[in-house]
């Protein structure tokens, strides 16, 4: 009879495990745990029940508009990386069928259990009597066994569903802190089929697993001065690896957040590919395993995304160009710009139009005062035809207020002259207003790289590792034509901290720097009205440093939660308070600014070139006044002759008529 028995209870765990069926109620609890615990809108399906079953089950999960695949144990190659990445789908799979340890073995293998994977285990533990029960709990052992050496970590999502009767299951939840633990089962609630999901905790799995139970955790930090290490978190020489102490701080967080230990080592790099492909430094000890997280922040560039990960706990600060911003007589002709250029348009339009009317009237004028005898004229009347130039000459004195030779006698020549000289007033009134304050004005113009590199501004670069490394790393055509024209042979422009501060307050050098180490030596050197005009501008155009983890991790979850936390609760400000100085406030920007040299570099250029082109023309004219004397002796020598002497006889006879019929005229 005790042989029956045992025959018949094999025969019933085969034919379950040969074709074990889904209900109706199993439709119900997936459709439950989609929307609230899984939040997913997708999900395959490993069953080994018959075709009838699976369309009856998969017509229950259309009605309820999931996405869904349902597929045999011999398609297993349907677990794609791909789709464990998405958050939107999940696993499930029936433990009761034949192939399931089979099944969950090969995908523990292919590393399908990390996050953001998410599986659901079916286990039918419905008892009928003692000998089934005891059978069951012996299934049950074989499942925690068979989950004990699985790579199921603290992200895992691994939630075993045990079927307790016709309408109820039980949820458990399964993960390791690490490899060398033990197997931890959280008890996440019960489902039924009156009340729905009823859970214990409606937290995600990265904020209840917070608690790593001291387990241990590899780190580096990343330090270019080895005398760091005993001024980690004393906030001393904070122009040393500050970012190696904020990033340090914040680490001691979260190991206490995650009650884990962390084990320090150093690098004296960040990490960079070498010419074989591989990664030194902190980067290549992640890639390589050794490490679990990045013990010092730094920036996220395209060669390093798929090789580490990255966590949003950023340090404020970046590298930069500083500068002054220069006079604006240095870097455009200030004497141009109080007036738009349709002003000066219209100036030049009026002085042509001025200049006809001068000409003209002129002209007038010299036709009535040339019948008045020289002793009978005033002073300050014209003395001989005037000619172009000496028009000009009159609208330039008129128009710079310098005065001219001639007094205007005839109305229409008074009535030019006056609205010149009206005009020119108002016009002169205007241009010095804006040209004192354009004189003590700096210049805005330089915003972009490319302004930069075409601006009359030497640079500097802090000389640090990684500004050597990325200086040179870029390929699009403004900056690597930035690198070959000003960086690329120049030892020169690789300099220190303070040297290349003192550059930027002396004027006209940007300083390619470190925001806070910057700052923070403007703050301790700089005089207050020495700290307006600071300007940045972007070379390396990346996110500020953040911390790395290995690629991933099992632990990626909870130390973004962690990097939040330490956000939220102000201990992020905080640290970066103390290592990192914010831009040097400005408050002295409306104290009194002499003007020097450079702010009048033009006009005194201007001046250079007149004297020379003067001292040009005085030779021209020295010169035509040799040739005009020599002509001059040569025709008094020419006159000297007989036959010159009857020829200027005649002609004096010929003047002497005609100064007598002028002078009968006249009278």
């Amino acid at each position: 009879m005790g042989s029956l028995i045992i025959m018949w209870i094999l025969l019933t765990v085969l034919t379950l495990s040969a074709s074990h069926n889904i209900d109706s109620m199993i439709g119900s609890f997936i459709t439950d745990m989609s929307s609230s615990l899984l939040v997913s809108s997708s999900f395959t399906a490993f069953f080994c029940a018959d075709a009838v079953n699976t369309a009856e089950f998969s017509r229950q999960i259309s009605r309820n508009y999931l996405l869904h695949r349902i597929a045999s144990f011999n398609d297993s190659e349907l677990i794609d990386i791909d789709e464990t990445i998405d958050h939107n789908h999940y696993f499930i799979v029936d433990f009761d069928c034949e192939e399931g340890v089979e099944f969950l073995r090969k995908a523990n293998t292919r590393g399908q259990f990390v996050a953001p994977a998410k599986w659901i285990i079916l286990r039918d533990s419905r008892v009928n009597d003692g000998g089934f029960s005891q059978l069951m709990m012996e299934i049950n052992d074989e499942l925690v066994s068979l989950l004990s050496n699985f790579d199921i970590f603290p992200d895992s999502e691994v939630v075993v569903s045990q079927r307790l009767n016709q309408t109820t299951m039980e949820l458990s939840a399964l993960y390791r802190p690490s490899s060398g633990q033990s197997l931890i089962i959280e008890d996440l609630g019960t489902w039924s089929h009156e009340d729905g999901l009823c859970l214990c905790n409606y937290d995600q799995s990265s904020r209840r697993r917070v608690n790593l139970q001291g387990i241990v955790l590899n780190t580096s930090l990343v330090m270019t001065d080895l005398n760091t290490l005993n001024h980690l978190t004393d906030y001393q020489d904070k122009l040393i690896d500050a970012v190696t102490k904020a990033s340090y701080m914040w680490i001691l967080y979260l190991s206490e957040r995650m009650n884990a230990t962390f084990n320090f080592t150093v690098e004296r790099t960040w990490g960079y590919k070498d010419e074989d492909g591989n990664w030194n430094g902190m980067i290549g000890l992640l890639d390589r395993g050794e490490i679990n997280i990045g013990g010092t922040a730094t920036f996220m560039i395209s060669q390093r995304i798929g090789v580490v990960d990255y966590v949003q706990l950023y340090t404020p600060t970046g590298s930069r160009f500083l500068f002054r911003r220069p006079p604006l007589s240095y870097i455009s002709n200030i004497f141009t710009l109080p007036f738009a250029r349709s002003v000066w348009i219209a100036i030049v339009v009026f002085l042509v139009i001025s200049f006809g009317f001068l000409c003209i009237t002129m002209k007038w004028e010299w036709q009535n005062l040339k019948m008045i005898p020289m002793e009978c004229r005033l002073g300050g009347d014209l003395e001989r035809k005037p000619t172009i130039t000496d028009n000009l000459l009159v609208l330039l004195g008129a128009a710079f207020q310098q005065g001219f030779y001639c007094e205007p006698r005839t109305i229409s020549t008074r009535i030019v002259v006056l609205m010149m000289l009206l005009i020119a007033l108002s016009l002169y009134a205007a241009y010095t207003a804006n040209i004192v304050a354009l004189l003590q004005s700096t210049a805005d113009s330089i915003k972009t790289l490319d302004d930069l590199m075409n601006s009359p501004l030497k640079i500097g670069i802090f000389d640090i590792v990684y500004n050597r490394y990325y200086f040179g790393a870029f390929e699009d055509p403004v900056r690597k034509e930035f690198y070959e024209r000003l960086v690329k042979d120049k030892p020169a422009v690789w300099m220190p901290l303070e040297e290349g501060i003192q550059r930027v307050r002396e004027g006209l050098f940007a300083f390619h720097v470190d925001l806070g180490f910057g700052y923070q030596m403007m703050q301790e050197t700089f005089e207050e009205v020495e700290k307006c005009g600071i300007e940045e501008i972007d070379y390396l155009k990346v996110y500020d440093p953040l911390l790395v983890i290995e690629k991933q991790s099992p632990f990626r979850e909870i130390i973004r939660v962690g990097a939040l936390w330490i956000a939220e609760t102000g201990l992020k400000p905080r640290v970066a308070s103390k290592f990192f100085t914010q831009k040097p406030i400005c408050t002295g920007s409306t104290s009194f600014v002499s003007v020097g040299i450079i702010d009048c570099y033009v006009a005194i250029v201007a001046i250079i070139y007149g004297c020379a082109i003067s001292f040009i023309v005085l030779l021209l004219e020295n010169i035509w006044q040799r040739c005009v004397k020599t002509r001059s002796h040569d025709t008094v020598l020419h006159e000297s002759s007989p036959e010159a002497d009857r020829t200027s006889g005649k002609q004096s006879l010929r003047s002497d008529r005609v100064q007598d019929l002028l002078d009968n005229h006249f009278n």
